[in-house]
């Protein structure tokens, strides 16, 4: 049974949910597990947003096969036995640099075998059973390991920008210097020309006060002082400058805090253009509010995130949202959103003083940067704010205009990300706030946990039953749309919803797990396949259709379900051939005979069978083999390596040859951009899915004939 776990980016009105773009590619190295212990840990995994690839491995020769072939994310091992002691792989991993997480599974581990993991390197080491430890520490360690990769690669884009920067520096017309503590730790050829140094490597450590005229030398250090103090990235200033020969002339000089080989310095950009462009205050102002404008607003936003990460300058943005703007410009024009904002305008000047930067961001958008370290107390004066704002009525033409303010808090602290990612969380915070009930103030301090989806508490078994009774269950349908393989036919796969009694949509993580505690994942499987054969009865163009419906493990080597989808065909009177049961490759790699027994089963009816998540396991080959499927779905996260940019895995390519010889029909899903789609053809895969066609949903409208 698959769940859908997005919405239909068209039905803003539903609540969100996690699509395959929020699914996770791990690949992940078992030492010595069996393979229906693999394929346990790989279906949890599946089940909790993440899509993984395995490999088995059971030495070291084994392993260091493993470790040419690709990058991996995860090794799982067990407890250390004669063939392959555990410890070994730790000590492979230092001698040969690698920064591959390693988690050991234990029986009943104790406080001895935890501080014994630890000393070899090991992430953690956990009881076997405890699957949610274990998703815990998977995710803990692949966030981690996410990071320093991320890490990596910036160094290597750092010292690459540092090196263009440098030669774009030695070669620019503009006079360029840095300077550390007065002394001159870099100029280019330009500084030293205009200064009268033929050779500029003459002024290196030197005191840049000795290119300045004796009576300005006092305020030039006075000058420097107050900016490196003051924190503000950029300064203007005009000098009387004094050449190699002591003569003098007029310098406009722009200073920057910037760092160079590691040291923290100041720039300093000299024109000697008397009609260089002054800076026009007016440039920096909303004409509408007199507030601060969005790109004077972001030069200081970014200015205050880096004293907060310098330590000991803790601050808070304030964002806020008027979520009615538009309807109020919509139902009273453009000149009453102009005097809404003008009204704004006046508040936030009478609530804040002038330490405060306030700005208008966009027409519904303000933003303050409110310069007090207390989360309590920024909070308590948003909130002050919100009130505020619903109680003012702006005036216009006799109307009394209501406003419905949302604002989101974002604290900036020496943690704190980038002014891009401060923003971001703003606007999710604000998305939060926008879900909350009208009673309830809408001001949200911005955390991780208030945004994920998962904090929610999951389902119980009893409310799992309570949706069942009272049928809050609806299906969708995604079309696999035909690429290089010729079909007439209009193929769709049968996806479950969950909706509460509001009727928003529900994560499938906050319900799935509660249908297998419950013994419910084989009424379900029923229950889609009932009715999808209901719905496939009603269309016109039935004769056309054919449905993928996955069902789950839970149903096989049982006569009772075969004999009651023979009885449901035969009452239908639809062909079966119109029906393609999906089983996952992760299940019935430790299951093949029982596997086997349903798939015969199906084709004694004249069903069709797919297989899905191909290629996730080490037996792609022998269940291929024992199954004879009639369709092959590869696994998403080859698809997903394509829709990251990453580079084709050439294990994708092997396994689609070889079904291409072998005259299978093989599905790519999850395809998001026309680049992954021309990819695809090229590969020669035969269908494909996902949201560049069509996102899921409760019509089957999907226009084949547009290729």
């Amino acid at each position: 049974m698959d769940l859908i776990s997005s919405t239909d980016p068209a039905k803003n009105n539903r609540s969100p949910l996690r699509s395959h773009r929020d699914l996770q590619n791990i690949y992940i190295l078992f030492a010595e597990f069996s393979d229906q212990d693999i394929s346990s840990i790989i279906s949890y995994l599946r089940d909790n947003q993440f899509t993984p690839r395995a490999k088995s491995i059971s030495s070291i020769d084994e392993l260091l096969s493993a470790l040419s072939e690709r990058s991996w994310d995860l090794i799982i091992c067990q407890s250390q036995k004669a063939t392959f002691n555990p410890i070994l792989i730790a000590e492979q991993l230092t001698r040969l640099e690698k920064d591959i997480p390693v988690l050991q599974l234990l029986d009943a581990p104790e406080i001895t075998d935890i501080t014994e993991g630890l000393l070899n390197n090991f992430q953690g080491v956990l009881p076997s059973d405890d699957y949610k430890l274990l998703l815990f520490l998977i995710r803990r360690e692949y966030a981690y390991l996410e990071s320093r990769r991320l890490s990596r690669s910036l160094q290597v884009q750092l010292s690459d920008s540092q090196k263009r920067c440098k030669l774009l520096m030695d070669n620019s017309a503009l006079a360029i210097g840095f300077i550390s503590i007065q002394k001159i730790v870099y100029l280019n050829e330009a500084f030293g020309q205009l200064f009268g140094y033929q050779v500029k490597d003459l002024l290196l450590n030197k005191s840049i006060l000795s290119l300045i005229a004796a009576q300005e030398r006092s305020g030039m250090t006075k000058l420097l002082s107050d900016f490196t103090e003051s924190g503000h990235p950029k300064l203007t200033y005009q000098l009387l400058a004094q050449r190699a020969d002591k003569s003098n002339f007029t310098a406009h000089i722009e200073l920057q805090q910037v760092q160079f080989n590691g040291l923290e310095c100041i720039e300093i950009v000299i024109n000697t253009d008397k009609k260089s462009k002054k800076h026009s205050k007016f440039s920096e102002i909303d004409a509408i509010t007199g507030l601060y404008n969005y790109d004077y607003f972001l030069d200081s936003l970014e200015n205050s995130v880096r004293l907060a990460q310098h330590g000991g300058n803790d601050c808070h943005l304030l964002q806020i949202d008027i979520l009615n703007f538009s309807h109020i410009r919509g139902q009273f024009g453009s000149e009453a959103s102009r005097s809404l904002a003008r009204d704004i305008a006046d508040m936030l000047n009478d609530l804040f003083n002038p330490t405060h930067l306030k700005a208008r961001l966009s027409d519904h958008l303000f933003a303050v940067i409110f310069m007090d370290t207390s989360p309590e107390n920024t909070q308590a004066v948003a909130e002050k704010l919100c009130l505020c704002l619903q109680n003012q009525r702006c005036h216009f033409e006799q109307q009394n205009i209501a406003i419905e303010p949302a604002i989101a808090i974002i604290k900036l602290t020496d943690t704190a990300p980038n002014a891009s990612q401060i923003l971001k969380r703003a606007q999710a915070t604000l998305l939060k706030c926008a879900s909350f009930k009208a009673e309830q103030p809408k001001v949200l301090l911005y955390s991780a946990e208030h945004l994920q989806e998962n904090s929610a508490p999951i389902l119980s078994i009893a409310d799992v039953r309570q949706a069942i009774e009272h049928n809050h269950l609806r299906l969708v349908y995604q079309p696999l749309v035909p690429l290089v393989f010729n079909s007439e036919q209009q193929h769709y796969e049968v996806l479950l919803r969950m909706v509460d009694q509001d009727r928003q949509l529900i994560s499938p993580a906050l319900f799935l797990p509660s249908f297998g505690e419950a013994n419910l994942n084989e009424e379900m499987d029923r229950w889609v396949i009932a009715e999808s054969v209901k719905r496939f009865e009603k269309k016109s163009n039935n004769k056309q259709l054919k449905f993928f419906i996955s069902v789950t493990d839970t149903v096989w080597e049982r006569d009772i379900l075969l004999v009651w989808v023979a009885d449901l065909i035969r009452q239908s009177r639809i062909q079966a051939d119109h029906i393609v049961i999906q089983i996952s490759e992760s299940e019935s790699a430790h299951q093949l005979p029982q596997a086997k027994y349903f798939v015969d089963g199906l084709r004694q009816l004249n069903c069709l069978v797919c297989l899905k998540h191909y290629g996730s396991t080490n037996n792609s080959e022998d269940v291929l083999k024992i199954l004879d499927p009639d369709y092959i779905k590869f696994d998403g996260s080859f698809i997903r390596e394509l829709n990251d940019g990453t580079s084709e895995d050439s294990n994708f390519q092997a396994l689609l040859n070889n079904l291409k010889n072998l005259g299978k029909i093989t599905i790519a899903p999850q395809v998001e951009t026309p680049k992954v789609m021309s990819l695809l053809w090229k590969s020669g895969v035969g269908m494909i899915q996902g949201y560049y066609l069509q996102a899921p949903d409760e019509e089957m409208n999907y226009d084949f004939d547009q290729k």
